[in-house]
C-alpha cells in the first residue's frame, strides 16, 4: 500500500503511471473488511427430483423416415398444358395466316409497312413471336414485341402475346421485370392468366422465394398447381397450422390436399382427427397408423399395418408394436436406417425409462455419429438415474458432434460430479448457464450451483435459493446474501418490519456502508444483547463520525484483537493520528505483518525515515507486502534526495517475485529519467519492454520512452510511441505527447491533434491553446486562443496577440487595440513588435511621418529585433512616399548592411 504524508495526504504521483497504481493502492489500504460472515453449513448438495428427465425421454425432435414422404401433384400444370396445346396450334396455321419469318418483312419502305398490315393478320404476328419462343429465341420476343403488339386488338392474341413475352424476359435473366409483367397478368382479366400463375409459382418453389405465399393471397383464382406449391412452401417452412387452417376453410378436393392435411395434422399432434379422417393413401398409411399406435388403437394400427405395401415400413411399425409388448431386439432396430434406429429406441426409452435393457441400447449400431450421441445421452441419463455417476459421466463424454446434446449432457456431466468433484460440477453448471435457453434447466443448474457456492463462501448465488420465499428466515438469507452482495439498500428493504437481532445486526451494518451513521446506531439500540461484532460494528461508526474516543476506548478493550487493531488503527491512520497507530500496535501483543506495514507507512508519515526503512527491510527479509515494501523504500530514498539508488532497488527486485513488480521497474526507469540518468534510464525502459512485454503498465512506459524521445529531439520515435500509447489506453497525455512531438514534422497533423485536445475537454485545453497560438494559420483561432491566456500567463497572451498581428492581411481599426498593448508592455520582447506594427497601421492610413518614427526606433532602439529589417523596408517606403528619395537612398545602404 502507498504510504501517507503528514496529516493523512498522499504522496504527491507526478505521473500518470503513478495515478494508476495509486488507485489501486488506495483501494487496497481504504477496504474496510466486512466484518461480518454469515456461513451456512450444508452436508451434501441437494439435487432437485428429476422431473426433467420425463421431458427428455418424451419430447423428440426426430423424424422417422415415414414422415419424410413426397407429395406429388398429379396432374399437369396449365404452363406445361399450354406449352403443349401451342406447338399444335403453331404447326396447322389457318390459310389466311402470314407464314412468312417476319410479317411485315416483305417491304422495307414506310409505304411497305403500310401496306402489309392490310395483309398481314394478328395471329401471325402472334405465330412469329410463339415460333421464336418455342425456338428458344426469347431475345426476338422481346426485340419483335412492341414492334407487333400495338397491332394487335384481339384481346385474347393480346392476352397471349403479353404471356409470350413476360416469360422471355425470365428466360433471358430480366427476372425482376418478368416477375412484375407476371404478377400483373395474375392479378387481371388476362385469359392466360392461370397459365401465367402456375409458370410463376413453379419458378418461385424452385428458387424457394416465399413471395409466392404473398402473391397466392391476393390470388382470386387459385389454380390446383399453385395450391400445391402454397402448400409445398407452408410445409417447408413446418407452418402446419397455416396448412390446417386453409384446407378447412375451402371446398378444394384434390388428393394432394388430403396428403398434406394429414401430414399436417399429425405433426401438430392431432392424432384423433387424423385417424378419423375418411381418407387412405399409401403416401399418408404410416401417419395414420403412428396415430393408431399412439393413441394406444393397436389392433386397428395392426390390420392397417398388414396393409401397407412398403416392406420397410411394415417392418418398421411391427417393430414398434414389439417394443409395446415388452420385446426390444437390438437385431431387428440394426437392420433399419439410422434416422428409424433412433426412433425406435427413444420410443423405447419414452415408454420404460428407467427400467430398461441398457445392453441392447448398446448394441444399436449408427452410421452418422451424431444420431448415435442420442444413445450415448440416454444411457447417461440411464446410469444416472441408477446412481452409476462415472459410467454416466463416461456416456456423456462421448458427446462431440451433435451440438444440441453437447449441451444437454454439461448439464449431467455437472449434475454427476456434485456426487464426485464440486469444482468440476461447478464449472460445468456454470458453463451450461452460459449456454442454454431451457428456463426450467437453468433453474435446477442455477439451484446446484448456489449450493456449491454457499459452501464455498460465495454468496452472489445463494439468493437463488430463496428467490420465491417470504418467510422470515427466507429474509434473513436474502439479507445476508444482499450484504455479501453489498447491496445495502436491499437488505434494508426486504427486513422492513422483521424482528430479529441477526436482522438488527445487518440493517446497522447496511445502514453503515450506506454512510448513514446515525441510524446505524439507533439499529444497534435495538439488539437485546452485544455481542463482539456489535461492539466492533459500534467502533466503526465512532471512527466514521469523528468519536475518535469513544471508538479508541473500545479499541484499547479489544485490542488484542486482530480483527479490532486492524480496522482501528487503519482508521486512526487515515485521519493522521500517526503517533496513535504506532502506540496500539505497540501495545498490541500480535505479531502482524499487515501491522507492521501499516507502522513503517505511520514512521514515513512521520518523516522517521530511518526507523520506517527497518521497517520495510524486515518485511523484505520475511517477503511480505513486497510491493509495498519496495516502494515504500523508493519513496524513502526519493525523500532524502538520493540520486543513485535505482540500481541498488534493482538488486532487490531481482530476488523476488511480486504482483505489479513491473512497475516498480518502471519507477525506476521514471526516476532516472527524471534525474538525467540517461544510462540508467535506457537500461531499465528497455529490460521493462523485454521482460514484460504483456505489462498492463505498457502504456505509461511507451509514454515514457515517448518523452525520453522528444527531449532528445528523436521526434519520428516520440510520435511512434505516443501513437501506439494512445491506442492502448486512449490517455490524452499520449496524444499530447504526439503532437508535441510531431508539430516537428508535420505541423498541420500536430495542430489538428491539439485542436481535438482542447475542443473534447481532454484536461489538455490550457497547454493546447499554447500549442494553436503557435501552430495555427487563421488569426482569428489565434486572437480566440490568446484571449484565453490574458488574465493567466500575461507573457503567453503578448505572445498570442504577436503572432495574431502576423497572420493579418492588413493592419486596421480592429487590431489597434491589440497593438496598443504590446506597446504599452513595457516588455522589450514585445515592444518592438507594438512599434513596427503600430507603424504599419500608421503607414496604411498614410501618416507616413509618424510611421517612420516608429520604424526607425525598431532600428535604434532593438537592433536584434526580428523586426528590424521589416521596419527598414518600410521606413525605406514612408520616404519614397515623401518624396525623399536621397532618404530612402540612405535606408538602402542601411537595409544592405543589416541583410550582411
Amino acid at each position: 500500500m502507498l504510504f501517507m504524508v503528514v496529516k493523512g495526504a498522499l504522496i504527491a504521483i507526478q505521473h500518470h503511471q503513478s495515478k494508476l497504481i495509486l488507485n489501486k493502492m488506495l483501494k487496497r489500504l481504504l477496504l474496510i473488511c466486512l466484518f461480518f460472515v454469515y456461513s451456512v453449513g450444508y452436508a451434501a448438495i441437494e439435487v432437485p427430483k428429476f422431473s426433467f428427465i420425463g421431458k427428455e425421454i418424451s419430447n423428440f425432435d426426430v423424424k422417422p423416415t415415414f414422415t419424410n414422404v413426397k407429395i406429388e401433384f398429379q396432374g399437369v400444370s396449365n404452363f406445361s398444358s399450354y406449352l403443349e396445346d401451342v406447338k399444335v396450334k403453331i404447326k396447322t396455321p389457318e390459310k389466311k395466316e402470314y407464314s412468312a419469318k417476319d410479317p411485315g418483312g416483305i417491304y422495307s419502305t414506310k409505304f411497305g409497312t403500310g401496306l402489309s398490315a392490310i395483309f398481314v393478320g394478328e395471329k401471325a404476328y402472334r405465330n412469329y413471336l410463339i415460333k421464336k419462343f418455342l425456338s428458344g429465341d426469347y431475345i426476338s420476343v422481346l426485340e419483335n414485341y412492341k414492334k407487333y403488339y400495338e397491332k394487335i386488338k384481339t384481346k385474347e392474341i393480346k392476352d397471349e402475346v403479353e404471356l409470350i413475352y413476360a416469360i422471355s424476359l425470365f428466360k433471358t435473366g430480366f427476372k425482376k421485370d418478368a416477375y412484375q409483367q407476371l404478377e400483373s397478368i395474375i392479378l387481371s382479366d388476362n385469359i392466360y392468366k392461370n397459365v401465367a400463375t402456375d409458370f410463376y409459382f413453379e419458378n418461385l418453389y424452385e428458387t424457394k422465394d416465399k413471395n409466392l405465399l404473398k402473391v397466392f393471397d391476393k390470388l382470386e383464382e387459385k389454380t390446383p398447381f399453385s395450391i400445391y406449391v402454397y402448400l409445398s412452401t407452408l410445409r417447408s417452412m413446418q407452418k402446419y397450422y397455416e396448412i390446417i387452417d386453409f384446407i378447412k376453410s375451402t371446398n378444394y378436393d384434390y388428393d394432394f390436399i388430403k396428403d398434406f392435411l394429414v401430414l399436417s395434422l399429425y405433426f401438430t399432434g392431432k392424432y384423433d382427427e387424423v385417424v378419423s379422417l375418411d381418407y387412405r393413401s399409401d403416401n399418408v398409411a404410416p401417419f395414420i397408423v403412428d396415430s393408431l399406435i399412439i393413441l394406444n388403437r393397436l389392433d386397428e394400427a395392426e390390420q392397417l399395418i398388414n396393409s401397407i405395401t412398403d416392406k420397410y415400413f411394415n417392418e418398421y411399425f411391427n417393430v414398434k408394436l414389439e417394443i409395446l409388448k415388452g420385446i426390444f431386439s437390438d437385431e431387428k432396430i440394426n437392420q433399419f436406417k439410422d434416422i428409424d434406429k433412433l426412433s425406435l429406441m427413444l420410443f423405447y426409452f419414452s415408454k420404460y425409462f428407467p427400467d430398461i435393457s441398457y445392453k441392447s441400447v448398446e448394441n444399436i449400431q449408427f452410421i452418422d455419429s451424431k444420431l448415435e450421441e442420442y444413445k450415448y445421452f440416454y444411457l447417461g441419463l440411464y446410469f444416472y438415474k441408477n446412481n452409476n455417476y462415472e459410467k454416466a459421466i463416461l456416456n456423456f463424454d462421448k458427446i462431440i458432434f451433435n451440438d444440441k446434446l453437447y449441451k444437454e449432457s454439461i448439464l449431467y456431466k455437472g449434475i454427476c460430479y456434485v456426487y464426485i468433484d464440486l469444482d468440476k460440477a461447478e464449472k460445468l453448471l456454470t458453463q451450461y448457464l452460459n449456454e442454454s435457453f431451457d428456463d426450467t434447466k437453468i433453474d435446477i443448474a442455477r439451484f446446484i450451483v448456489a449450493q456449491i457456492r454457499i459452501i464455498n463462501k460465495r454468496y452472489n448465488d445463494a439468493f437463488l435459493l430463496v428467490a420465491d420465499c417470504d418467510t422470515m428466515l427466507c429474509k434473513r438469507i436474502k439479507a445476508e446474501v444482499f450484504y455479501n452482495l453489498k447491496k445495502y439498500s436491499d437488505v434494508l428493504k426486504i427486513t422492513e418490519g422483521v424482528e430479529d437481532n441477526r436482522v438488527f445486526f445487518l440493517r446497522a451494518a447496511s445502514l453503515y456502508n450506506l454512510k448513514k451513521y446515525n441510524q446505524a446506531s439507533n439499529e444497534l439500540e435495538k439488539l437485546s444483547n452485544e455481542d463482539e461484532d456489535t461492539q466492533f460494528l459500534k467502533m466503526l461508526i465512532y471512527f466514521k463520525t469523528d468519536r475518535l474516543n469513544k471508538g479508541e476506548k473500545i479499541l484499547n478493550k479489544h485490542v488484542n484483537n486482530l480483527k479490532f487493531l486492524r480496522e482501528g488503527v487503519k482508521f486512526l491512520f487515515l485521519a493522521g493520528k500517526y503517533d496513535k497507530v504506532i502506540y496500539y500496535i505497540d501495545k498490541s501483543n500480535i505479531n502482524d505483518h499487515y501491522l507492521m506495514l501499516l507502522k513503517a507507512k505511520s514512521l514515513y508519515s512521520l518523516k522517521k525515515y530511518k526507523e520506517a526503512e527497518n521497517l520495510f527491510l524486515t518485511l523484505l527479509n520475511k517477503k511480505e507486502y513486497l510491493f509495498d515494501t519496495i516502494y515504500g523504500l523508493i519513496n524513502i530514498k526519493k525523500e532524502q534526495n538520493e540520486k543513485n539508488f535505482v540500481n541498488d532497488i534493482a538488486k532487490i527486485i531481482e530476488k523476488y517475485d511480486f504482483q505489479d513488480k513491473d512497475f516498480i521497474v518502471l519507477q525506476l526507469a521514471k526516476i532516472s529519467f527524471e534525474n538525467d540518468d540517461k544510462e540508467n534510464y535506457i537500461k531499465y525502459i528497455n529490460y521493462f519492454f523485454k521482460k514484460y512485454p504483456n505489462s498492463k503498465y505498457q502504456s505509461e512506459a511507451l509514454l515514457l520512452r515517448a518523452n525520453f524521445y522528444e527531449k532528445n529531439k528523436l521526434y519520428q520515435n516520440c510520435v511512434i510511441d505516443a501513437d501506439t500509447a494512445y491506442k492502448k489506453s486512449k490517455n490524452n497525455e499520449a496524444l499530447f505527447v504526439k503532437a508535441k512531438c510531431l508539430k516537428y514534422i508535420d505541423n498541420k497533423k500536430a495542430y489538428e491533434i491539439f485542436k481535438m485536445l482542447l475542443e473534447k475537454s481532454s484536461g489538455y485545453e490550457y497547454v493546447s491553446r499554447k500549442e494553436i497560438i503557435d501552430l495555427s494559420n487563421d488569426a482569428e483561432e489565434v486572437l480566440t486562443n490568446s484571449l484565453f491566456f490574458k488574465d493567466k500567463d500575461i507573457n503567453l497572451y503578448y505572445h498570442g496577440l504577436e503572432r495574431y498581428l502576423n497572420l493579418l492581411k492588413t493592419i486596421g481599426e480592429d487590431s489597434y487595440q491589440y497593438i496598443m498593448e504590446l506597446l504599452e508592455s513595457g516588455d522589450k520582447d514585445f515592444v518592438p513588435a507594438g512599434l513596427y506594427f503600430k507603424g504599419v497601421y500608421l503607414f496604411n492610413k498614410k501618416d507616413y511621418i509618424y510611421a517612420l518614427k516608429h520604424f526607425l526606433k525598431v532600428y535604434y532602439l532593438f537592433k536584434d529585433s526580428k523586426y528590424v529589417k521589416k521596419s527598414l523596408e518600410y521606413a525605406k517606403d514612408c520616404y519614397l512616399k515623401m518624396g525623399k528619395k536621397d532618404k530612402a537612398e540612405k535606408i538602402e545602404k542601411i537595409l544592405k548592411k543589416v541583410e550582411g
